[in-house]
């Protein structure tokens, strides 16, 4: 009997352990970078020169800094993109898609990848929405993704531009306070 609870025990200690390293898994971006990573290894991790590094003043609690590439070219999808660091910790990537780049189409990619688009909901965003506006006016946000370790907020403005910025959900400086 002893031997048997003895067996048990050591069973549900292996997945408890198997189920706390997948949830701690965090999903991966372009070249393998993930939320957290310091500026020089997500530097390191994306294949593009010549990033502009700056400080994004916000009128929210902290600024940022900002790597930004300009006129990436991926696979024929066309954006500016900005990863966002507070304390060198990557908190945001935010996609900027080219002109012409259609809502539905982005919308249903990130459903792939990331679960369920629902109406955006400011509240769940917290300190976020510094990231995803500068000034955080969130009047061109339209639906939202909280999935797979990432809150995806969909934007098109009255001229039909489509961006997109991802949040890292477990990130202090984002979470409501």
């Amino acid at each position: 009997m002893k031997k048997l609870v003895a067996t048990l025990m050591a069973l549900v200690m292996l997945f408890a352990v198997t189920a706390l390293a997948e949830e701690a898994e965090k999903p991966s971006f372009t070249g393998g970078v993930q939320f957290g990573m310091d500026m020089d290894a997500v530097m390191a991790y994306v294949p593009m020169t010549n990033p502009e590094i700056e400080k994004e003043l916000t009128r929210g609690p902290v600024a940022f800094m900002e790597v930004e590439y300009d006129n990436v070219d991926d696979s024929g999808a066309k954006y500016d993109l900005k990863y966002l660091f507070v304390d060198n910790a990557l908190v945001a990537i935010h996609y900027d898609m080219a002109d012409g780049t259609v809502y539905e189409t982005i919308k249903a990619q990130l459903a792939e990848r990331f679960g369920e688009i629902v109406p955006f909901d400011a509240a769940k965003i917290g300190n976020g929405k510094y990231a995803v506006d500068d000034d955080g006016d969130l009047k061109d946000c339209k639906e939202m993704i909280e999935g797979n370790g990432v809150t995806a907020v969909l934007e098109q403005d009255h001229d039909g531009d489509v961006d997109v910025t991802l949040l890292d959900p477990t990130a202090a400086y984002l979470t409501i306070q």
